[in-house]
């Protein structure tokens, strides 16, 4: 796996692997625009465990504005478990995983953060940080949609017809 500037490339299995995950994290909002996966490595006092906090944001274009919701549905245990498999020569104490309706993805494994305590792990700055992904992040989400409308995939919005046949059927 190469980095560019502490983001993994993805290539091969990894790639399809994280292309997995955010279907089945999205399966359940048709009208999802972003994906936001973060897992951290937990220890207990000075022990590392073999435990993982995870935590997750699905970001939707509904009813004219962005909604933030959790993916709860079963069976992605197996998923986490392949990335692990996927990433053991690396000695990640958390990754995190962003992944846009338009494809755009960015995975960063963090190597220079220590990993975090078992007790308090849900009180972690990061997790906060995908816990209240859509209010920490409202100007890049709003970029997003922006992108999305002027490509034509937003969720909800009809596409504009350009060239002679949107002007043949109305809707330039």
């Amino acid at each position: 796996m190469n980095k560019v500037e502490g983001v993994a490339v993805l290539s091969g299995e990894l790639d399809a692997q994280v292309g997995q995950m955010v279907t089945a994290f999205t399966q359940d909002f048709p009208d999802w625009i972003r994906v936001v996966i973060w897992v951290g490595r937990l220890m207990d006092g000075s022990e590392p465990t073999d435990t993982t906090i995870r935590l997750n944001r699905v970001l939707s274009y509904r009813g004219g504005g962005v909604v933030a919701d959790y993916y709860t549905g079963l069976g992605t245990a197996p998923m986490y478990r392949r990335i692990d498999e996927l990433t053991q020569d690396v000695d990640w104490t958390q990754y995190r995983i962003v992944a846009d309706r338009n494809g755009a993805r960015q995975v960063q494994l963090v190597k220079d953060e220590p990993r975090r305590q078992v007790e308090g792990s849900a009180t972690d700055p990061y997790w906060h940080q995908v816990d209240d992904y859509l209010e920490l992040n409202r100007k890049e989400v709003d970029a997003l949609v922006e992108r999305l409308r002027a490509s034509g995939d937003l969720p909800g919005e009809k596409k504009s017809r350009r060239g002679i046949l949107g002007l043949l059927s109305g809707g330039a």
